[in-house]
C-alpha cells in the first residue's frame, strides 16, 4: 500500500500535507497553491532535485505565487529539514497494521500535523546554512541552488 504525501515544513507559517496520485508537475503546483492558499506572505521553499521540482511550468508558478524555490544539491536528503519529519513518520506507520489507502494517509496526516509543529527539525539546518538564507532573503538569490 502506498500513499503519495507532498508536505510543506513551515518554520513561520502554516505546514502542509497533501495527498496526490502522481508526482507530476502539474501536481508540483497545485501543492504551491495550496502552501500559498496557507501561508498568505512570501514563501522559500526548500526542494529536491526532482523532475517536476525543476519543470518551468513549475518554476513559473513560483513567480506567479512570489515564492522563492531552493534546490538542494542532488543526493542530500539530509540536508532538508522536512526529510526528517518524513523518517520519524515512517518509523511510526511501521508499527502499524494498515487496511486501506485512507487509513494510511489518516495516519500520515496526523502524525506530519503533529510533528511539523516542532521546529527542532529545523534548528540545526538554519545554523548550518544562515548566510545563505541570508541572501536568499536579501534577494541577492533566487529560484536557485542554494549551495
Amino acid at each position: 500500500m502506498k500513499a503519495n504525501a507532498n508536505g510543506f515544513y513551515a518554520i513561520n507559517g502554516k505546514s502542509v500535507i497533501d495527498f496526490k496520485d502522481g508526482s507530476k508537475a502539474e501536481d508540483v503546483c497545485e501543492f504551491l497553491e495550496k502552501i500559498k492558499e496557507e501561508n498568505k506572505s512570501d514563501l522559500m521553499i526548500i526542494l529536491d532535485n526532482s523532475k517536476a521540482h525543476h519543470s518551468n511550468l513549475t518554476i513559473k508558478k513560483a513567480e506567479q505565487l512570489d515564492s522563492i524555490l531552493i534546490f538542494l544539491p542532488s543526493y542530500s536528503p539530509d540536508l532538508n529539514p522536512i526529510e526528517f519529519i518524513w523518517k520519524s513518520i515512517k518509523k511510526d506507520v511501521s508499527k502499524e497494521f494498515i487496511e486501506s489507502v485512507k487509513q494510511l494517509r489518516d495516519l500520515i496526516k496526523e502524525k506530519f500535523t503533529e510533528l511539523s509543529k516542532s521546529k527542532s527539525f529545523a534548528k540545526n539546518w538554519m545554523k548550518k546554512f544562515e548566510e545563505q538564507i541570508k541572501k536568499v532573503v536579501d534577494g541577492q538569490v533566487s529560484n536557485k541552488s542554494l549551495l
